[in-house]
């Protein structure tokens, strides 16, 4: 195991004080608003310790940006959260907990494809689409391989002590002050010819990013890509139906809005409405575990702290669209021989993600395949393959994704099956369901898929945008993926959330002992 892992093992690790839930005391009351990860997470390890916890969601259903798409027989895919990285062990920890079962998740597949400039090409084979680009010699290589020998020599430059400050939100250090200036575009101009940067972009799908932050970059790519993935077998949404099935009957109100936190001698007051009648409650804490546009939405009296109101409002949050489509047979698998993984392409549906759930491990098939030190998969069962499946038919990101969503559906539906059609001849004849799924047009959301940050905004909204209010005795916390270093993750919202319940235990603890 390198520095890196060891690194991330260290700050995605669950605290293990948490574990024991304490009671006994009389319980102070906590509003939670907020349904998604890691507002289920603070209401469920509140309740552990013994508080008296509401949670208020918006829309009709928990999960947030955690969606699972049913089809009437069965199968599933994900509009949200697809993949938990190995090393998110805040996850694991309630997966663990709540006895979810897993299954590998294929994140890389040598025989999956690349789509780019016209030519066709496995990605074990990406040498026959070097042609189409104008390449310095030191590019003649596989792109992959030139993104991670440039992302590594900004991330090790950074040395440990560093790189365990950025991942503890501490990136007050001038050179994580430099990298989170610089955006991926300008790191990448400076090394690459514009023809390598456009093939690389495309094969990884960080093209579409190149205007974020390089520390952003950074930070994700390496806490994704050098550790094995998993998915749950019964969809994402299974960990968000557990942590609702434990909590106090009762307690999670769906189809409720907050309007206004309003901050009294004794504790809070909210006001809001459902279904169009107005409510209002009270309680000795808030934790607003919703993103920062929604925030943004919500009157606040006291106001926030002006830097903390500017963070709120000016951060980044990145686009992404997806579509599923449901088919009746799985020609990539038969046909193509594809179990799992991604093709990537330079077409409008960008990426095309295969399920997983037929993929077996060769090192434990009699057909074991290996080739240049990544794993060939094969099938689980060969006659799943000519079973019903869903297809991530399309994943978009940022400018990509914005387009994909001005679009009628007509015009979506038509753009995704003539890109796919390209990418496997033949395979439209077997679609008989699609789903769109844009997040910028999501009600209760707001403002995009996930934060990613553009350049300059860790150090000038990271340390504000968390910060409980008011300062002097708080009553208001926060949590959201927005708020953690692993921003578009499911460990990032978990993370905060749980960050949320230690200051108000520590809250609690301060008012029992005046």
């Amino acid at each position: 195991m390198g520095t890196t892992d060891v690194i991330f093992d260290e700050s995605f690790a669950f605290p293990s004080h948490l574990r024991r839930g304490r009671g006994g005391a009389e319980p102070a009351r906590v509003a939670v608003i907020g349904a998604g990860a890691g507002g289920m997470a603070a209401a469920y390890e509140l309740q552990r310790h013994g508080l008296d916890v509401t949670i208020y969601e918006r829309t009709a259903r928990p999960g947030g940006r955690v969606r699972t798409q049913r089809f009437w027989d069965g199968t599933h895919g994900e509009l949200g959260a697809m993949r938990i990285p190995g090393n998110h062990h805040c996850t694991l920890h309630y997966i663990n907990e709540f006895d979810l079962a897993t299954r590998p998740f294929v994140n890389a597949n040598p025989d999956a494809y690349y789509l780019l400039r016209g030519r066709r090409a496995r990605r074990h084979a990406v040498r026959e689409v070097l042609p189409a680009y104008r390449l310095e010699p030191g590019e003649q290589d596989d792109p992959l391989r030139l993104l991670e020998e440039l992302l590594r020599e900004a991330w090790h430059g950074l040395g440990d002590h560093r790189r365990k400050a950025l991942l503890a939100g501490d990136v007050a250090d001038p050179e994580l002050d430099r990298l989170a200036a610089t955006s991926l575009w300008q790191f990448t101009r400076e090394r690459l010819s514009p023809d390598a940067w456009d093939l690389i972009g495309n094969a990884s799908g960080l093209l579409h990013y190149e205007h974020a932050s390089l520390l952003e970059v950074l930070v994700d790519y390496f806490g994704l890509f050098n550790v094995d993935q998993l998915e749950l077998v019964d969809g994402t949404d299974a960990l968000i139906r557990a942590f609702a099935t434990v909590l106090r009957p009762g307690s999670l109100r769906l189809a409720t809005r907050i309007t206004e936190i309003r901050i009294t001698a004794d504790g809070v007051r909210l006001r809001g409405d459902r279904h169009g009648a107005e409510i209002t409650d009270t309680a000795d804490y808030v934790v607003c575990a919703i993103p920062a546009p929604g925030l943004d939405q919500i009157d606040i009296t006291p106001a926030l702290p002006a830097k903390q109101r500017q963070a709120v409002r000016g951060i980044s949050y990145a686009s992404s669209a997806k579509t599923l489509v449901h088919v009746r047979e799985r020609t990539w698998e038969h046909g193509d021989g594809i179990f799992g993984g991604g093709s990537f392409t330079d077409l409008p549906i960008q990426q095309v993600w295969y399920p997983s759930d037929n993929a077996a491990n060769p090192a434990n098939a009699a057909d074991a395949r290996q080739e240049g030190g990544e794993t060939r998969w094969v099938a689980a069962d060969p006659e799943r393959s000519h079973s019903a499946a869903v297809l991530t038919a399309a994943y978009l990101w940022e400018n990509n994704a914005r387009r994909f969503a001005a679009l009628p559906e007509s015009d979506r539906t038509r753009i995704v099956l003539g890109s796919l059609e390209q990418l496997h001849p033949g395979i439209t004849a077997t679609v008989d369901d699609v789903v769109h799924w844009t997040w910028d047009e999501q009600v209760g959301i707001g403002g995009g898929a996930f934060a990613y940050l553009a350049p300059g905004q860790h150090t000038r909204y990271h340390a504000e945008l968390g910060a409980p209010h008011p300062y002097s005795n708080p009553r208001v916390f926060f949590a959201g993926e927005h708020l953690s270093v692993a921003h578009a993750w499911i460990q990032g919202a978990l993370q905060s959330g749980i960050t949320a319940v230690e200051q108000i235990l520590d809250q609690v603890s301060v008012s029992r002992a005046a």
